[in-house]
This record gives C-alpha cells, sequence and structure tokens, in this order.
C-alpha cells in the first residue's frame, strides 16, 4: 500500500512539468513623444480624465445618454456574456486537470471465466459502487490548455472594455453629428426665409418697373436651391437620431421627445489629456486583447507538444460486488480494485506533427497581429490629434470670415437700396454667407468629433462604469 501511494505522489509531482514555450509578455518598441505634440503647446493631464471624458463637453443630455447606453447598449451585454462563455470554459478546462468520480451499478450475465474447471457454467455478477478516472497531466497538455483558457478570458475582458471605448465614441460622435444637422437645418432655414423676402422684394421692384425680371429669376432660383437642401437635412437628422437609439438600446421614436429641442453643437474642450505613447499602448483594451490572444496561442503551442508523450490514466473501482444480488449487500461483498494504464502514441501518419505546425502558425499569426495592432494604435493617435488640431484652426478661421460676411451681405444691402451695386452683388453676398455659415457649422462639428476620435485613439471610457469582473482563478 505504502508503494502505491509514493507511486501516486511521484506522478503527481510529475505532473508539475510542462513542456513548451513559456510566455513572456511582449514589450513593442514606441516612440517617446507624438509626433503632432511637436508643433503646438499640448499640455499633459491626468490619464483618469479618460475613464468619463464626455463630461468635459458640459452637454446635460449627452451625459443623460452615455448613462442610458452604459446600461442598455447591446453590443456591450453581448460582450459581458462572452466574459461568462470564457469563464466557462476555463472552469470546464481546469476541471479536467482532476479526477472524474462516477457512480455506477450494473448487472452482467457471463460464462465461466475458467470453462476448464467447470464447462458450460454461467454465473450473474451484480456491482454498485463509485468508479474514478484520472489522467495524470505528466507533460502540462492540459496545463497549457488551461493557460491558454485563462489567457482568453482575460481576453473576453478587454473586449469588454473595448466595446466600452467604441460605444461611447461612438455615441458622443452621433450626438455631435445629430446636433450640427439641427444647426444645419436651422441655418438653412433662416437663409431660406432671407432669401424669400429678398425674391418678394425684387417681384416687386419688377412690378413697379424698377428691377428687372433677370433679377426675379436669379433670387428665385437660389431661393429653390436653398429650399432643396432642407429635405436632404431631415433625412440625415432622422437617421442620425434613429442610430442614437439604437446605441442606447431602444427602439425607433425612443428619443424625439428627449432630443426634440434643437441645441448648440457641443464644444471641444481642449486637448490637456494626452498621455505618452507608451502609456496609451498600455492602457488601450485593444491591444490588451491581441496580446492576450498572442498568449494563449503560445500556450497552445506547449498543448500541442505534449500530444508527443505519453499520457498516464489511473482508475479505481470502490464497491460492491456479488453474483447474488440479495447478498450484494452484505460485507462479504465489498471490493476494491486499482489500474495504471500508459497510452504512447506510434503510428498516427502525422496527425500530431501537423497539430504542432498548426499551432506554430496560429502563434506567429497572433504575434504578427498583434504587432500590427500597436501600429495602428499609433497611426490611429497620431492621425486624430492632427485633424483636430487643424480643424480647430481652420474653425477659428471660418468664424472670423461668417463675421465679415455678415457685415458684408448687411452693407450690401444698403448699398442696393441706395442704387450703388446691382442685385446680383446682393445675391453673391447672400451665397457666400450660407455657404461659410453652414462650412463652420460643420467645422465645429468637425472639431469636436476629431477631438472624440483623439479620447477614443487613448482608450478613453475603457473603464466608464465598469461592473465587476470576477476573474478566477
Amino acid at each position: 500500500m505504502i508503494y502505491k501511494i509514493s507511486g501516486l505522489l511521484l506522478l503527481g509531482g510529475l505532473a508539475g512539468c510542462t513542456v513548451g514555450p513559456d510566455y513572456r509578455k511582449v514589450e513593442p518598441v514606441v516612440p517617446k513623444h507624438w509626433q503632432a505634440e511637436s508643433t503646438t503647446n499640448v499640455k499633459q493631464a491626468n490619464p483618469e480624465e479618460l475613464k468619463t471624458w464626455w463630461k468635459s463637453f458640459g452637454d446635460a443630455k449627452l451625459n443623460t445618454l452615455m448613462n442610458q447606453a452604459l446600461a442598455g447598449n447591446l453590443d456591450v451585454k453581448i460582450a459581458l456574456a462572452r466574459i461568462d462563455q470564457a469563464r466557462a470554459e476555463r472552469r470546464g478546462t481546469r476541471a479536467e486537470l482532476f479526477p472524474t468520480v462516477n457512480v455506477t451499478t450494473g448487472a452482467q450475465r457471463q460464462d465461466n471465466p475458467f470453462p476448464g474447471l467447470a464447462p458450460g457454467i454461467r454465473y450473474n455478477l451484480f456491482e454498485l459502487g463509485f468508479d474514478a478516472l484520472w489522467e495524470v497531466d505528466l507533460f502540462g497538455r492540459q496545463q497549457r490548455r488551461l493557460e491558454a483558457a485563462t489567457a482568453d478570458l482575460e481576453g473576453a475582458a478587454d473586449e469588454y472594455h473595448q466595446s466600452l471605448v467604441t460605444l461611447t465614441a461612438e455615441l458622443a460622435r452621433s450626438y455631435v453629428e445629430y446636433r450640427s444637422l439641427q444647426n444645419q437645418l436651422r441655418i438653412t432655414r433662416s437663409n431660406l426665409e432671407s432669401q424669400q423676402h429678398t425674391l418678394k422684394l425684387t417681384e416687386r421692384l419688377n412690378a413697379e418697373g424698377v428691377g428687372t425680371r433677370h433679377d426675379v429669376i436669379r433670387a428665385r432660383a437660389q431661393t429653390e436651391t436653398t429650399e432643396a437642401q432642407i429635405p436632404e437635412l431631415e433625412a440625415r437628422l432622422v437617421a442620425t437620431l434613429r442610430q442614437l437609439e439604437v446605441l442606447v438600446g431602444r427602439q425607433p421614436g425612443a428619443l424625439d421627445a428627449q432630443l426634440n429641442s434643437t441645441e448648440a453643437v457641443p464644444d471641444a474642450p481642449g486637448i490637456e489629456i494626452l498621455t505618452s505613447p507608451a502609456e496609451t499602448i498600455r492602457r488601450r483594451p485593444d491591444l490588451s486583447a491581441a496580446e492576450r490572444r498572442l498568449a494563449a496561442a503560445t500556450a497552445m503551442q506547449g498543448a500541442a507538444i505534449a500530444e508527443l508523450y505519453p499520457k498516464i490514466s489511473i482508475s479505481a473501482f470502490v464497491g460492491l460486488r456479488n453474483t447474488d444480488v440479495e447478498s450484494l449487500f452484505k460485507s462479504a461483498a465489498f471490493s476494491y480494485g486499482t489500474a495504471a494504464n500508459l497510452l504512447q502514441p506510434l503510428i498516427n501518419f502525422g496527425r500530431i506533427r501537423a497539430g504542432i505546425d498548426l499551432a506554430d502558425a496560429q502563434q506567429k499569426e497572433a504575434y504578427l497581429a498583434f504587432e500590427k495592432t500597436v501600429l495602428e494604435a499609433l497611426r490611429e493617435t497620431e492621425t486624430a490629434l492632427t485633424r483636430y488640431l487643424k480643424e480647430e484652426t481652420r474653425r477659428q478661421t471660418l468664424a472670423r470670415a461668417v463675421a465679415d460676411l455678415r457685415e458684408s451681405e448687411r452693407l450690401s444691402q444698403l448699398r442696393y437700396h441706395e442704387g450703388v451695386i446691382s442685385f446680383l452683388d446682393v445675391l453673391e453676398s447672400q451665397r457666400a454667407l450660407y455657404v461659410d455659415e453652414i462650412s463652420l457649422a460643420r467645422s465645429e462639428a468637425e472639431t469636436s468629433t476629431n477631438l472624440i476620435a483623439v479620447y477614443k485613439a487613448l482608450g478613453g471610457g475603457a473603464n466608464a462604469q465598469l461592473p465587476e469582473i470576477f476573474m478566477g482563478k
């Protein structure tokens, strides 16, 4: 009995041996500073602000929508469900490290196993007891699979964080677009009203013999051109509203009353939230997820290599056995037995080697995908920051231009009534003002949208109202 126990302890100790490569976390090489920073006075601020970055816009309705989305968005709920799936997968993989115990009962009728002693005799065999089976993880095949399952679980959590980053950025972008379309509609209708007033004045002057029919036709054409913009803007406005409803997990029409009033586009608060490239890479959940996929693929390399080595299993039975069912529960029926089996792959026509090659190729793919994700993250951040800074400069220039054009349009009206300039000059000043007002409204939205892209590139919102996730060990 002592020898049996010693043998089991020896096998248990050997079970700690694992084959295959041990994973070491990859530290990507990144620049020390952003390229866009060298051309501007960008400040470094507390990265904690990234958690609820949308609050810096100071828009109460945006904050309300964000809370609704974090509670009801279906993509976030799907990501949480995937965490549950990965957690269950890990529990199942971990359970394979331990023995399986079953209750067994049965009845058999057999020929005499020793026919030379008593030929032609048959007997019954009844049994009831516990049957245990344990495959000793001698070379770490199941341990490597557990490592992979753990990495998959952590990767699922990172993908949940990334779903929050995507949701918060997409909701803010759609909200800015919605407010921009509202203001473009307001500007278009205001200009249409002004142009209709001008058209009536032109028609009256023509009827009095002061103006010309050509002036009337030009004024009417400009009015109709402006009026034709309204249906397109209204359609885009409704489409954006429907998109917002999907993001908050609501049906069409649910946000009509909440967002009915026309309000200004949320102002971009300015860049004071930049982190260093290295810090950005560490905090972006999509990069963490890619790194976890690499860890899982590396662990599966070891699991594939372990298939080359022997598999040892131990089985045991403890219970009752008797040829008479009425005597089954008597003490004389007690029985136990143990067995050990070793299985060494011999001929499998290259199946195991093909599995190793597949695992190697998958690990290489995961590494290259991680490297690509790092480059994409750097590109995304640099591009978003540059676009924001350039658009902010453009917005300021357009604001000055609109102020000048409004004064120019006012003066042209006065000079026309005084007979100094032609009506064509009035129409041209009105057209130029309308074009730049629309351009300014779009630039304001583009500036805020580009800033949102910067927040997203920096991993902003990854920990927004993060529920507790039990990773399990």
